[in-house]
């Protein structure tokens, strides 16, 4: 099975990647409703973090978005730990990454709020904007009605498993696009500059690849996961597959992940019940 999922920001936030999107007249937000067409076009579910600030500030962009009956709705942090500096720097005196209990509260119901009020769905799948989790996250998800995340690449991970106050975790275990991938800002210099200063390693190490390089990883790993009977967890941001190559290789992948069984994040809940009744 593949989990294909992806994260979305508002364009307020200014990431870095979207600082090189080049045409006025785009956005984050209005490049995903591409990649939602290309879901359409091959018939395979996508699970898409989103920012609540998204559904505040861009609904018009983002209603054909979440429309799509092949797209669940996971939340992704209201504000997006926003401003960065703040929030790093907090965490490293503190040991929380998302600021106070009391503010992580306040986000992550603010988040699953605004997704019911717009679109009158109750999220249950999380991704901490930048994977970020803390001693306070994963009981505050599930006080909220959370029940899934997906914030850390774990590759020999080949399924699903409970943490903390019963959050079922499906780790990336497919190598991850933005941070393994020559894109926007992350030329071969850049990398090479922030890999010296001990940044940009996770599970897979700190290799990057060219996108056609990374498509042929996604391809193979995600197959082998699937054919051992796991659940393929796989990241693929619509701004970085529009970046790396006006959404080719995206397109390569969605070919192949439709001949396999596709899925949701919240499918995962049954398919975990159903491997643990006796």
């Amino acid at each position: 099975m593949i989990c294909l999922t992806g994260d979305m920001h508002h364009s307020s936030l200014m990431i870095n990647d979207q600082k090189y999107i080049g045409n006025p007249a785009l956005t984050e937000i209005r490049i995903a409703q591409k990649y939602v067409e290309l879901l359409e076009k091959y018939g395979v579910k996508a699970t898409l973090y989103i920012c609540g600030r998204c559904f505040t500030e861009e609904w018009d962009d983002l209603a054909p978005v979440v429309a799509s009956p092949l797209v669940e709705v996971g939340g992704h942090m209201f504000n997006a730990r926003f401003p960065r500096e703040c929030f790093d720097a907090y965490g490293e005196k503190t040991g929380l990454w998302n600021g106070p209990r009391w503010y992580q509260d306040w986000d992550i119901r603010r988040n699953v709020e605004v997704v019911r009020e717009k679109t009158g769905r109750q999220i249950v799948s999380w991704r901490a904007h930048s994977y970020k989790v803390d001693r306070n996250t994963y009981e505050l998800m599930a006080a909220h009605g959370l029940k899934l995340t997906s914030d850390t690449v774990e590759k020999d991970n080949r399924w699903p498993k409970r943490i903390e106050s019963g959050i079922i975790s499906h780790p990336m275990n497919v190598i991850p696009d933005h941070d393994h991938l020559y894109h926007a800002h992350r030329t071969r210099e850049y990398v090479e500059r922030i890999n010296a200063q001990g940044y940009g390693a996770d599970d897979f190490g700190a290799v990057s690849y060219t996108i056609e390089e990374w498509g042929d990883l996604v391809l193979r790993q995600a197959a082998a996961i699937d054919d051992q009977g796991g659940i393929a967890t796989v990241l693929c941001h619509p701004l970085c597959m529009w970046l790396a190559d006006r959404f080719r290789t995206f397109e390569r992948l969605l070919e192949n992940f439709a001949k396999r069984r596709t899925i949701f994040a919240c499918d995962i809940i049954s398919l975990m019940d159903e491997r643990t009744t006796p």
